[in-house]
């Protein structure tokens, strides 16, 4: 029969394609487990649908990024790859290069290649191989003295494998893709003496080749730099920042690689308020049109940032307990939407960009947001206790939070929640090391909107949410609360008091003691604080007029006020000059003076945005100072280029209406 509608058709057809089951691994004392689930969800996973022998760590199981292989340490010491296409029979076996075991290994974007790393040995040879996972060949070797988070992993590809990046002593190697031998030729070097980190992006803006990134670290002095580059023309730097206290950095680019993330700490905060060091976090453009600071230590700690998979913005978890959750925009860095504060320490965004996550985990208790980024509503709020390993399913809807040893030795499980924060199964285990989702590859399951009538009924602040009674069952509705006679509490007690109980909760008790039920937009970037009662700034003639129409203003209120304090011509002649009529006329002279542009300020304007890029302009005026102070003849090539524009910046500052 014909469907009732076009629109149902294809609800229909979708629904055919996608598949009725997820996959799981668990990574446990007895051994690793392969679990379907079903999208319908299930009370439980079951018995596994295939079984490996053991794995000495958690590091030993890893799936390439569609899911179409899984790696397994093996018992010789090195990696076995396996096809869960093909009911996970085994496609290719790499051996360990100097005795073994491997250590740690990871396959490149396409899967097409396995990098494995061995502990570093004096005069042993290589210890990192890259192979072949079709047919098992090795394809290059070198070594890896010392592995930290900044030097691993040591070879990176964009995401199609176009280009490969693999960081040495004094900068990068720029390698084809296909790392075949008959290509030498078309290798490039970015020569970088210092170097600490880098980071590829997955790849090019529009039809651009894809940019790298690279940290130098401090030295004698100077500081820090972050310096990006394209891939096809590396001598070319096309966007740079420095900066100071950057002891370790991490580098997080945007899905289509336009914009990136970096994240410096040091180990001790000068500021005093922060056991743990202190955290920076600036944005930076690729095509070097934005350059900013999000984050400072000064406002808390960073606990952590994530890019939306889709979109070009990120979450931002900033500030100290309960700190607050923000999204930005990835184009400007100015902050879009809030979403409350909590005792929160991890963000986790679903596949589509539209769930979103924020969880506090480790020593916190637990409790859990469940978000519609897109609704900017507030589903549920969950207490995860004891998780330390989760992720969103290839779905999109539904949440893995598993407790893993060795950071918690006892109640080892995995439970499954839907995006409702409802608790769908759990697993337990005697001692389990990691569970993850099998990756999907993007369009095996659709992005659909939260289901009418699916909100888990509000359970109070820091309530216990999504335990086992917290479902009432595995897909079905979920009934709308009955209101409750609630029993009677003192105004002091209601939350709103701000007295003892209200900072105990914030302190200890509730860990959503400033939550709030929906996400709060903010309009503009750069608006400022006004004074208790103060009225905001009416809006500007002709709406969003920008630089132009604010100059106009400007001028026409000096103007006015020159006019004032001048008097009317008309008026001098019928009175003669008195010292009333000076005293009077000496006000209007403070009003001239107060509306000329500022010389030592943010430039004379209500626009929030021409007061942002004139800050800008003087902070590169600064920065042209400081390189005159240089020897002239150690300066490079851009900072040469840098100080012949200083005319060019000081015209468009006084061209917004403000003084160098």
């Amino acid at each position: 029969g014909c469907c009732a509608s076009p629109v149902s058709c294809a609800a229909t057809l979708m629904a055919a394609e996608q598949p009725a089951f997820m996959e799981l691994v668990a990574v446990a004392k007895s051994g690793v487990h392969v679990y379907s689930y079903p999208l319908a969800g299930a009370s439980d996973l079951g018995e596994p649908k295939f079984s490996f022998p053991t794995v000495p760590t958690a590091d030993g199981c890893v799936w390439s990024a569609d899911g179409a292989l899984l790696g397994l340490a093996n018992s010789s010491g090195g990696v076995s790859v396996f096809s869960p296409g093909s009911g996970y029979t085994k496609v290719c076996e790499s051996k360990p290069l100097i005795g073994g075991p491997v250590r740690n290994f990871y396959f490149s974007p396409l899967g097409t290649h396995l990098v494995t790393h061995e502990r570093w040995a004096k005069d042993a040879g290589a210890n990192v191989g890259v192979w072949d996972t079709k047919t098992g060949e090795m394809k290059m070797s070198f070594v890896l003295k010392k592995m930290t988070e900044m030097t691993w992993p040591p070879l990176k590809w964009t995401s199609m494998e176009t280009h490969c990046c693999r960081m040495v002593a004094d900068g990068v190697q720029i390698l084809p893709g296909d790392l075949s031998k008959e290509e030498k030729s078309a290798e490039k070097r970015i020569t970088a003496p210092g170097i600490m980190a880098f980071e590829v992006a997955p790849r090019g803006a529009g039809s651009g080749a894809p940019h790298v990134a690279i940290c130098i670290a401090e030295s004698k002095g100077a500081p820090a730099k972050c310096q990006v580059m394209r891939l096809d023309d590396p001598s070319r730097t096309t966007a740079f920042k420095n900066f100071f206290k950057a002891q370790t950095v991490q580098m997080h680019w945007n899905s289509i690689g336009t914009a990136l993330l970096v994240r410096t700490s040091q180990e001790v905060d000068d500021t005093g308020k922060s056991y743990y060091g202190g955290s920076h976090l600036y944005l930076v453009r690729a095509d070097g049109e934005e350059i900013c600071t999000v984050a400072t230590p000064a406002d808390g700690a960073i606990h952590d940032v994530s890019w939306n998979p889709v979109q070009d913005e990120f979450a931002l978890l900033h500030g100290d307990l309960p700190c607050l959750m923000s999204l930005h925009s990835g184009k400007k860095g100015q902050k879009l939407m809030e979403f409350g504060r909590g005792h929160r320490n991890t963000i986790r965004w679903n596949t589509f960009g539209r769930f979103l996550v924020s969880g506090g985990y480790g020593q916190l208790l637990g409790d859990t947001d469940f978000w519609d980024k897109s609704g900017k509503k507030l589903l549920a709020t969950s207490r995860l206790e004891c998780c330390v390993v989760s992720s969103f399913a290839p779905d999109g809807r539904h949440f893995l939070a598993a407790t893993t040893h060795p950071r918690m030795r006892v109640d080892n499980k995995i439970d499954i929640y839907d995006y409702c924060g409802n608790l769908l199964s759990t697993t337990p285990f005697d001692e389990l090391l990691l569970a993850s989702w099998r990756p999907r590859p993007r369009g095996q399951f659709q992005d659909r909107p939260p289901t009418p009538g699916r909100e888990r009924p509000a359970e109070g602040k820091g309530g216990k949410g999504g335990g086992k009674g917290g479902a009432s069952g595995a897909g079905g509705g979920y009934p709308a609360a009955k209101s409750k006679q609630q029993a009677y509490r003192p105004p002091g007690a209601r939350g709103g008091g701000g007295g003892l109980a209200e900072l105990l909760r914030k302190e200890l008790g509730s860990t959503q003691a400033e939550s709030s039920s929906t996400a709060t937009k903010v309009f503009g970037s750069g608006a400022h604080s006004l004074p208790p009662g103060a009225a905001p700034a009416e809006p500007k003639a002709g709406g969003a007029g920008g630089g132009a129409a604010s100059r106009n203003a400007r001028k026409k209120k000096a103007k006015e006020a020159a006019q004032t304090a001048t008097g009317d011509d008309g008026a001098r002649d019928e009175a003669p000059e008195s010292p009333t009529t000076q005293e009077v006329a000496s006000p209007p002279a403070a009003a001239v003076e107060a509306a000329a542009p500022s010389t030592d300020g943010a430039a004379a304007s209500d626009n929030p945005e021409v007061e942002k890029k004139v800050r800008g302009l003087r902070k590169k005026l600064r920065d042209i100072a400081r390189l005159k102070e240089q020897d002239a003849s150690k300066l490079d090539p851009l900072q040469r280029e840098k100080i012949a524009g200083e005319a060019d910046l000081v015209r468009q500052i006084r061209a917004l209406g403000a003084e160098p």
